[in-house]
């Protein structure tokens, strides 16, 4: 705590109060007039706290500031809002406020800012970008990237931030890096520096920065302190990387034996039951001839009809199981076509209004969340025909910030949803468990809304984030909840 104290105790004096140095560094940040209020009550409140707990006077005073503005501005790494120019002006502004050199208070700022929970608690990919991010508004580099091979034991770039794609340079000095436990060495004109990212002694990955020659040693001791940071995001992502992939093969595998499942149910039990239709058929034929005379022929020939209905009613249903189980076309297909097909032959098998609202993407759902999403609209739907006597059902699906919803509501008669589930589950009927379960899996939320005399709703919903993703977009983080502390 020491070390950090001293950058800005000069800043907290009796002649520059609360007043004048939080708009001084909001108006430095360029933060508008909505955001400012909001810092201001969080800055007073995490200031107060930090130097009540280190005791009143200068030093814990100057601390608390300078955690509250590494704390903004690891928010605005994180949210891409942070650049150079920024920096330079919050540095200048602050070096010269606390009378010290303006590296130093740079290089404080960054320390403090590579450390902030917010920071290190985004999802992998984002903390490795932001941190980055950091390296290059506040060192003297260019752009900076991250490679690492703990995936597959390919040399690959984790991330990279500056102008253009990094060279076959960079990826030979990040290569050279990766076999060392020290500093690349470069010679005297090399605008391209390494360093090891280490865990227990050995090389976890390796950073690569673009730095004049001259500025090497300090480009070196800011990436220092990042690869003090980075091996906790770089192991989450090689472990969500891990995750993806045995997901895939989990996904692929599934295929072929659902495939397999609908080859043999088409070729097997369709066509015995095929083979059964036809013998019904016959044997109603020969008994309309022997029960023409029989004063209860119409009733037992009406009973024949009936197992025929039955027949056909069971064969459809085995050949549109056989259908769903041909996975691939689930992954290929867009999925409001999917939920409109399935809408659409609810619709038409049971003569009940159904409205279907789907809207926003739906790139970033698994092919495992898009066949639960599937399964949860089929097996509501299927309930809705067989027991709710609905006149009308809406099904709505739609993406939020974190996570994809669907709902399914019908004005049927509704039911006691406790009890009818413990009912099913003794019965071995476990749609509705199955449903849940299902979600449950994919770190997703399940739920029933019902009563007797009804509506009844049916919502699932996934996250929406998908691991390691191919594009590095991130997700929007919220805006900066604190700029400068204050007693």
């Amino acid at each position: 705590m020491g070390r950090n104290a001293v950058v800005f105790k000069k800043v907290r004096t009796s002649e520059r109060s609360e007043a004048t140095i939080l708009p001084a560094v909001v108006s430095t940040l360029g933060l508008g007039a909505d955001e400012a209020e909001a810092l201001y009550a969080d800055a007073r409140a995490r200031g107060s706290n930090i130097a009540r707990a280190a005791g009143n006077g200068a030093p814990p005073t100057g601390f608390a500031e300078t955690a509250a503005i590494a704390n903004v501005v690891a928010r605005l790494a994180a949210e891409r809002r942070l650049g150079r120019q920024r920096v330079d002006k919050l540095s200048s502004r602050l070096a010269t406020a606390a009378e010290l050199p303006a590296d130093l208070v740079r290089l404080v700022l960054y320390v403090e800012a590579l450390r902030e929970p917010q920071l290190l608690e985004l999802p992998p990919d984002q903390a490795i970008e932001a941190q980055l991010r950091m390296l290059t508004s506040f060192a003297p580099v260019s752009e900076a990237s991250l490679w690492s091979s703990q995936l597959n034991g390919r040399l690959h770039c984790v991330s990279h931030v500056g102008d253009g794609e990094p060279s076959r340079r960079v990826r030979s000095v990040a290569r050279d890096a990766l076999r060392t436990t020290a500093p690349a060495p470069s010679n005297s004109g090399a605008f391209i520096h390494a360093l090891p990212v280490l865990r227990s002694g050995q090389p976890l990955a390796a950073i690569v920065v673009r730095a004049r020659p001259e500025e090497r040693e300090r480009a070196l001791v800011f990436a220092e302190e990042a690869a003090l940071i980075l091996p906790s995001a770089i192991e989450r992502q090689a472990l969500l990387e891990r995750s993806a992939e045995d997901e895939r093969t989990l996904v692929e595998s599934g295929e072929r034996r659902l495939a397999r499942l609908g080859l043999d149910l088409h070729d097997g039990a369709i066509q015995e039951l095929a083979a059964f239709a036809g013998d019904m058929a016959l044997l109603r034929r020969q008994l309309s001839g022997a029960l023409a005379t029989h004063e209860h022929g119409d009733i037992l020939l009406g009973r024949i009809d009936d197992l025929e209905a039955r027949l056909v009613e069971l064969d459809r249903e085995l050949r549109e199981l056989a259908g769903s189980a041909e996975c691939s076309a689930l992954i290929a297909k867009p999925f409001p076509d999917l939920m409109a097909e399935q809408v659409e032959a609810f619709s038409a098998r049971h003569q009940v209004k159904t409205d279907l609202v789907v809207r926003g993407r739906f790139d970033s759902l698994t092919a495992s969340q898009r066949i639960a999403l599937l399964r949860v609209v089929q097996e509501a739907l299927t309930n809705v025909g067989e027991h709710s006597g609905a006149g009308h059902v809406s099904v709505r699906v739609f993406p939020a910030r974190t996570h994809v919803f669907v709902e399914i509501t019908d004005d049927g008669r509704g039911f006691d949803v406790e009890r009818t589930l413990v009912q099913s589950a003794r019965r071995g009927r476990l749609g509705l468990v199955g449903m849940s379960e299902r979600i449950r899996l994919l770190g997703g939320r399940f739920d029933i809304q019902s009563c007797r005399g009804g509506p009844t709703t049916v919502s699932a919903m996934v996250p929406k984030w998908r691991p390691a993703p191919a594009d590095g977009t991130t997700d929007e983080v919220t805006s900066p909840s604190a700029v400068f502390a204050s007693g």
